[in-house]
């Protein structure tokens, strides 16, 4: 499937770059005031969605890269709609596109969501975003099917002529977080072998870490970005929650293939988590 964006009279006229937010793994129950080693994950992504409307008053694309859901029933995705319903309404109308997590099963995921089918293409400019499925139902690592692989050769192929980014859920590279890492991209070797002739790909964009993650690899850029729920300690082999705050990533995609991006986090943010957790 292939989607076309609408690019603003702004970026036509080169007065400012392609806007494109990301935000990531809400970890969403069915009754809101359910609590996740004591952080309300409604409330979190609640503010994190007000930050966006604060900070952003140009959104030419929103990705939400997977694990909506911490309890993946209708109720869930419903009100995870209408949560972010502000940034894809007017005045920002963010054309809003969604790639599931581990925690998103796929029959209630595709019912409560009824939105873009995977794997796609969505074209905005001079660039194309390649969005993809990594989850295995009912599995906590990720891996690409034969076809979506598939599909990804031949994209690459169709979009030779514009910069590509890529987004998933689950990180390719390890991120240096044993309990983590074990629950990666298990066909990474193969992704990173079908992107390798393709110079025009330039990011690949990835949820499921819980933290800021930043890596070049093959001239690719790795990029991960903060949950707008738990956040998960870097370097850490065991499970270890971290003190900072939710929060989202934003880049600047250039016509020329350049771009910039920065995370941004809810500074006045009052929540009681159990930072003894072994897991959830």
């Amino acid at each position: 499937m292939i989607y076309q964006v609408e690019i603003p009279a702004s970026v036509l006229s080169q007065e400012r770059p392609l806007r494109l937010v990301q935000c990531s793994d809400m970890h969403l129950f069915a009754d809101p005031a359910t609590k996740l080693l004591g952080l309300n994950t409604q409330q979190s992504f609640q503010n994190v969605v007000e930050l966006i409307q604060q900070q952003q008053p140009h959104i030419d694309l929103l990705l939400t890269t997977g694990d909506i859901a911490q309890q993946s029933a209708p109720e869930t995705y419903q009100r995870f709609l209408k949560t972010i319903q502000p940034l894809t309404t007017e005045p920002i109308r963010a054309p809003h596109f969604c790639i599931p997590g581990n925690h998103d099963l796929d029959d209630s995921y595709v019912d409560g969501l009824n939105m873009n089918p995977l794997p796609c293409e969505v074209i905005i400019g001079n660039w194309c975003c390649i969005l993809l499925n990594s989850t295995v139902d009912h599995e906590i690592a990720g891996s690409f099917s034969n076809s979506t692989l598939e599909y990804l050769q031949q994209a690459l192929e169709r979009q030779r002529n514009r910069h590509v980014l890529i987004a998933l859920h689950h990180n390719p590279i390890a991120v240096g977080c044993e309990w983590l890492d074990q629950h990666m991209l298990k066909t990474s070797q193969t992704f990173f072998d079908i992107l390798q002739p393709f110079s025009n790909v330039k990011l690949v964009l990835h949820g499921h870490v819980h933290q800021i993650f930043e890596q070049v690899y093959q001239q690719v850029h790795y990029l991960s970005c903060p949950s707008t729920s738990l956040q998960f300690k870097p370097k850490h082999d065991k499970f270890t929650l971290d003190t900072a705050n939710p929060g989202y990533r934003w880049l600047d995609l250039y016509a020329n293939g350049h771009f910039e991006t920065d995370v941004c986090r809810l500074e006045k943010f009052n929540f009681s988590i159990d930072y003894q957790s072994n897991g959830y």
